[in-house]
């Protein structure tokens, strides 16, 4: 039999059309659940293994005490598994380092920057009162007093594979704390690529010490500022998230928000009322002795855009105002919840 080997043979017959399927969410006849929906219906949820789980956790809590002599001995702990491990580290945290000086880092958070990881060392635990030119400095700063003085701290990372933390140089300069001296770091993975992100110098730098802690916990936390394809998605600010946002900001910008709410929920009557402008809050931060200057403000307004708190537009006339994205009764609520 002749066989004639014809490469473009091969090629032809690899180039039809590829058919995708067109059966897609849309074509559910069930309407998609509102996020407050789907929430109650998980409140209702029967976990048949949930007693397993519990064994699970205080099979891992038993670990605790070694987790405590390597961290002395100037190793770090990681830990890894399918589940959540936040419970974890939280019950580490109140056991065994209550009293002592802790950062507890949420990875899973999208709007998290290492300069915010920076302020935390520098502001809460070295109590530092300068200004630093570029993160470069602060890193060197913080190393050079963790490494001249004998203080202490813990940083708790969960998720140190978060959507902000994945990239090369944030995982530099996360080994590059691991490596102080007197900075303890426990911190949690959960994706299963995660130990691509380290080459050997990374690796010998972390000095961790890797614990399966497979808890099966579901990820409630970690996801609640993802999009699910099966809820409705609202164009406007949910209040769980803006709680959450909330809470990791700064005194004063608390406060700076706290004034854009306030001026939104007494003007929401108004139809012509587009936003707060810019320069009359300015005015007030100023009298209230929250900001220096206008950049200071700006980059704090920039800060509420990245994390979706507010929005920021012009009028015709050309006048920049600010606005919150979020219903009128829930933004009473929160102000009410909040403003003391």
């Amino acid at each position: 039999m002749d066989i004639t080997v014809n490469t473009e043979d091969y090629f032809l017959a690899q180039s039809s059309s590829v058919h995708t399927s067109d059966r897609t969410l849309n074509r559910l006849n069930n309407p998609r659940l509102s996020q407050e929906a789907v929430d109650s219906l998980m409140e209702n949820f029967d976990d048949c293994h949930s007693k397993e789980k519990i064994l699970l956790m205080k099979e891992y809590q038993q670990q605790f005490l070694q987790w405590i002599f390597l961290l002395r001995e100037g190793f770090n702990i990681l830990v890894y598994g399918l589940g959540s491990k936040r419970y974890l580290l939280d019950e580490f945290r109140t056991r065994f380092l209550d009293g002592k000086n802790v950062i507890v880092v949420n990875g899973y958070f999208p709007g998290l920057t290492i300069k915010e990881i920076f302020n935390s060392i520098t502001d809460g635990i070295l109590e530092h009162s300068g200004t630093f030119f570029s993160t470069v400095e602060q890193l060197e700063f913080i190393e050079q007093e963790f490494n001249s003085t004998k203080i202490e701290a813990y940083l708790i990372i969960h998720n140190m594979d978060g959507p902000s933390l994945q990239f090369s140089r944030e995982q530099e300069v996360l080994c590059r704390l691991a490596a102080a001296p007197g900075l303890h770091v426990v911190a949690s993975t959960d994706h299963i690529n995660t130990p691509l992100l380290w080459d050997q110098r990374k690796l010998s730098q972390s000095k961790f010490v890797y614990f399966d802690c497979t808890t099966f916990a579901p990820y409630s936390e970690e996801i609640s500022y993802e999009n699910s394809l099966l809820v409705q998605q609202s164009t406007t600010l949910g209040l769980a998230s803006l709680v959450h946002v909330f809470a990791s900001l700064t005194f004063n910008a608390k406060a700076i928000f706290i004034l854009i709410a306030q001026r939104q929920l007494e003007n929401n009557n108004e139809t012509n009322y587009h936003g707060f402008p810019f320069h009359e809050l300015y005015s007030e931060c100023r009298d209230r002795m929250l900001v220096n200057s206008d950049l200071t403000l700006r980059a704090q307004l920039t800060e509420f855009k990245d994390h979706k708190l507010l929005r920021i537009r012009r009028t015709p006339d050309g006048t920049e105002v600010l606005h919150i994205p979020l219903e009128k009764n829930q933004l009473e609520e929160f102000v009410q919840k909040h403003q003391e």
